[in-house]
């Protein structure tokens, strides 16, 4: 027996299942969408350019500027630890043997301040221990 119809046409799916199966497309299509758009996002967010920045390029400025402080009177020994983003200087942490003095934080700060081309309260100066 001939499974086609008498005008030798192959046999349709209904409409409605047709439908159906266009939904579940159309579902596994924005999953997908959202999924890339996830892995993207996570992307952007835990490896940008500041984490491949080269660590040689900050501890020669860091050395500069601990250099500079040296000069300074009453700073003595000094570490310094630059945090920089994309957009330049964020913070900079300065350890150094000085800092008790209020006279030494502020020049400090002002020196650093100016060295990077950043505010001076994103500097800030601690103790160092002995």
């Amino acid at each position: 027996m001939n499974a086609y119809k008498s005008d030798n046409k192959p046999p349709t799916e209904p409409k409605q299942k047709r439908f159906l199966l266009s939904g579940k497309l159309k579902e596994i299509i924005l999953i997908s969408a959202l999924a890339f758009a996830l892995l993207f996002a996570s992307w952007k967010i835990f490896y940008t350019d500041e984490q491949t920045a080269t660590p040689t390029s900050a501890s020669q400025t860091e050395t500069k500027v601990s250099r500079l402080l040296a000069d300074i009177e009453g700073v003595g020994d000094a570490s310094v630890m630059i945090c920089e983003t994309e957009e330049g200087v964020k913070s900079v942490v300065v350890v150094c043997e000085g800092a008790n003095d209020l006279r030494v934080i502020l020049n400090v700060r002002e020196a650093v301040a100016a060295a990077l081309g950043t505010n001076q309260n994103a500097v800030k100066v601690y103790l160092k221990k002995v």
